[in-house]
């Protein structure tokens, strides 16, 4: 019955992804979970089960580049997680193919069932835009900052790629290096349909102290407004997180 439950599931989930954004082709698959350390448990624990998520991931040759991500600053309201895991898929098919593994086998419900013992997390599913080159992806720990934006009506994921280019030649001209990937809410919670999203900002730490004092002076904050304010509008860099790599595509 437990293995009927998880298929239906599965199918469930799949019938939601694929209705999502299914018509744009910049789109990739990934996910967003907030995640409390259970009672009795400890990051040790934690880390442990990652580890183990890591080699299932890797056994099962499933491509899923995977991040924990930990609180350095973030508002004192509505953010009352211990972590946040963030993975990205390079695929719908890939993201199929691991959830089915993930749900239907008895390695991929073990595995389930041993996270659920250290950690309580809510899973947001995303589509996902690389808006700007990663950087880290040769990383296996970063500094980055999320941060919410509204779609201006009538816009969508490839309008905000396509302002951001404008912001990109920006960035470049001045010599400023890190990645950006917006995330549109793709099933999962309350947000979905409200023309939401986030762009969850990455970079090495070695240029994080340039990256934020250059985007923090006055013309490359009018720069942003002028490229972007017909398209989207984004709150400031409320929420900063140390990132580091649990498993690589």
């Amino acid at each position: 019955m437990k293995q009927f439950m998880n298929i239906i599931v599965f199918a469930l989930l799949s019938i939601g992804f694929a209705t999502a954004y299914a018509d744009d082709p910049l789109m990739t698959p990934g996910q967003v979970q907030a995640c409390n350390v259970n009672p009795g448990a400890s990051m040790n624990d934690v880390n442990a089960i990652l580890a183990d998520a890591r080699h299932w991931l890797t056994a099962e040759g499933h491509n899923f580049d995977m991040w924990m991500a930990m609180p350095h600053y973030k508002p004192a309201n509505g953010y009352d997680f211990d972590f946040l895991l963030i993975g990205f898929w390079p695929s719908h098919a890939d993201e199929m193919s691991g959830l089915q593994s993930f749900y239907t086998t008895n390695a991929g419900q073990k595995l389930g069932a041993d996270m659920q013992q250290v950690m309580t997390c809510a899973t947001q599913h995303v589509n996902n835009v690389e808006v700007r080159p990663s950087i880290v992806a040769k990383l296996e720990s970063a500094f980055g900052y999320m941060f919410d934006c509204k779609l201006e009506k009538g816009k969508g994921p490839s309008d905000v790629n396509a302002a951001f280019q404008g912001w990109n030649a920006y960035l470049d001209a001045n010599n400023i290096s890190h990645g950006v990937t917006a995330m549109f809410p793709s099933y999962g919670a309350n947000e979905e349909r409200t023309g939401t999203f986030k762009f969850l900002w990455g970079g090495d730490f070695e240029n994080v102290g340039k990256s934020t004092a250059f985007l923090a002076n006055t013309d490359a904050m009018a720069t942003w407004t002028k490229l972007t304010q017909k398209t989207y509008t984004c709150d400031n860099f409320s929420r900063g997180y140390v990132f580091q790599r649990i498993s690589a595509l």
